[in-house]
């Protein structure tokens, strides 16, 4: 996509909310805990073109992002929402405007998109790649910023890269993101930010916010330490969950409700994102693991 042709056709939008002031966000007090509680599309890839898992012909159910905002709606009462970019079908205004009235139509919210599709690293000590990722990641915060999107989720780099160059490129991305009424989340996400204390420098050096990730740190003894010093600085937390016995369906990669009250604790009063990842393709209902999610968020936070 040209990014100035698409600037140039969408210019002018408006949007309707507005950065957080304060450190956590917060959704409005003494309502029903759902509204507290968002589901993206990554739980659900399976059931994507661009997702299935290799040697699958045919998809069961299949999804696209025209479907999600009524889907989540109807089968879990759930109006926030999260897209993961590799479901985009373009990147083209049509397409986008499409989707964003289905988005309306539904009655939800985009809370969050996930960009993951494109090569970038944030952090690369070499200027000119740091500069082409910066640009890269440019083109979807125009993208997001047009349907309405709350948040952004962008990764701060990669392991080989360095603190400084990390916070450089998120100050020059959150300056572009302001203007379009856009706030921006890392998660620990598999680069420099899953050292903990590197992920809080980071964003504290370039103004943007954490999006604790249960699932995305090693399930040992350090877990809840490393959540503890993330969560403090959190606009959303992923509460994603890994892999289920199949039998039971239960959890059984970590203490989930115990992250969860650890959260609350800390006084994140945020959304919660239901999401699910692993590198098993389980023979499971992902839908009973979105509902295992939901009731145990429930079960475990206030309104």
């Amino acid at each position: 996509m040209n990014r100035r042709s698409f600037v140039l056709k969408t210019s002018g939008m408006a949007l309707s909310f507005s950065m957080a002031p304060t450190l956590f966000a917060q959704e409005a007090k003494g309502g029903d805990k759902m509204d507290r509680i968002a589901l993206g599309t990554l739980l659900f890839r399976y059931r994507f073109q661009q997702t299935k898992p290799k040697g699958v012909e045919k998809i069961e159910n299949e999804l696209t992002l025209l479907d999600v905002p009524q889907h989540h709606r109807d089968r879990f009462g759930i109006r926030k929402i999260e897209f993961w970019n590799e479901h985009f079908e373009s990147l083209e205004p049509d397409y986008l405007e499409k989707l964003k009235g289905k988005i309306k139509d539904a009655g939800s919210e985009l809370v969050n998109v996930q960009i993951d599709r494109i090569s970038y690293d944030l952090a690369s000590t070499d200027e000119e790649a740091r500069a082409k990722s910066v640009k890269s990641v440019s083109e979807w915060i125009d993208a997001v910023s047009f349907l309405g999107s709350r948040c952004i989720r962008i990764n701060p780099g990669s392991p080989k890269g360095s603190v400084e160059q990390s916070i450089k490129s998120l100050t020059e991305l959150n300056a572009r993101a302001k203007e379009k009424n856009l706030i921006i989340i890392t998660a620990n996400h598999f680069g420099i930010e899953m050292d903990a204390d590197k992920h809080v420098a980071i964003v504290k050096g370039s103004g943007v916010y954490t999006e604790p990730d249960f699932g995305n740190y090693p399930p040992d003894d350090k877990l809840f330490a490393k959540l503890e010093k993330i969560v403090p600085h959190a606009y959303i937390v992923s509460a994603k969950m890994v892999d289920f016995d199949e039998k039971t369906m239960q959890h059984v990669s970590y203490d989930f409700d115990r992250c969860v009250q650890l959260c609350e604790k800390l006084g994140f009063k945020g959304l919660y994102m239901v999401a699910q990842y692993s590198p098993k393709v389980q023979p499971i209902d992902y839908s009973k693991v979105a509902d295992w999610g939901i009731e145990h968020l429930k079960a475990n936070i206030s309104a």
